[in-house]
């Protein structure tokens, strides 16, 4: 089973990741921290800018689901996996290639997305709302090897809205999120059988 976190900056993807993955061991992947280690390799600074534009050219150079073909290559047809950071259309064509695969898009209102960025201090986040909406910005192209996330969140399987940051609400919301997911996945194998290798 592979679930896939789509959906803006800070909306709470790892958050979920994590709990899911504690509460039910699922294996947490992120399409980013690939890139952030392709950059470390390189020495190039973890900016989320930087991150943008380096991932940008690794699609240029090998295909927009350069990154989804990466982690797969990770995971196994009888494993638990959560991935984040799902950002380009081809990226889920690519995770679609797997029967077991559901997309979430998460979402948040801006201003709540960018206190919680500050919060999480993590290195080469945006100091301003507006550098914060510049960039997101940046992350909503409709063609080629940029990101494209508003595409990406419209490929959904299901999408919910995270405003909270009560931490009990979240983790009530997840528990009903993995029942519908749930629900989907037993669906999907009474109409096309269990998962198969692409």
């Amino acid at each position: 089973m592979i679930i896939g976190l789509t959906g803006s900056n800070c909306s709470g993807k790892d958050t979920i990741a994590e709990y899911i993955s504690k509460k039910y061991d699922y294996k947490h992947f992120s399409l980013s921290d690939i890139i952030r280690e392709i950059m470390k390799e390189k020495g190039i600074d973890p900016t989320r800018e930087n991150l943008i534009i380096f991932g940008t050219k690794l699609r240029e150079r090998n295909g927009n689901g350069v990154l989804a073909k990466k982690v797969l290559e990770k995971t196994d047809l009888n494993g638990k996996y959560c991935i984040t950071s799902i950002r380009h259309p081809d990226e889920v064509n690519e995770l679609r290639k797997r029967k077991d695969f559901v997309l979430v898009n998460i979402d948040a209102s801006q201003n709540v997305r960018f206190e919680r960025m500050r919060k999480r201090k993590r290195q080469g986040d945006p100091s301003t709302l507006e550098r914060f909406i510049y960039l997101e910005r940046q992350e909503y192209q409709t063609e080629g090897s940029g990101q494209q996330l508003r595409r990406t969140t419209n490929m959904a399987d299901i999408t919910f809205t995270n405003d909270s940051n009560d931490i009990t609400i979240l983790e009530v919301t997840i528990e009903g999120l993995l029942k519908d997911i749930g629900k989907m996945d037993e669906m999907r194998e009474q109409q096309l059988g269990p998962p198969k290798s692409s």
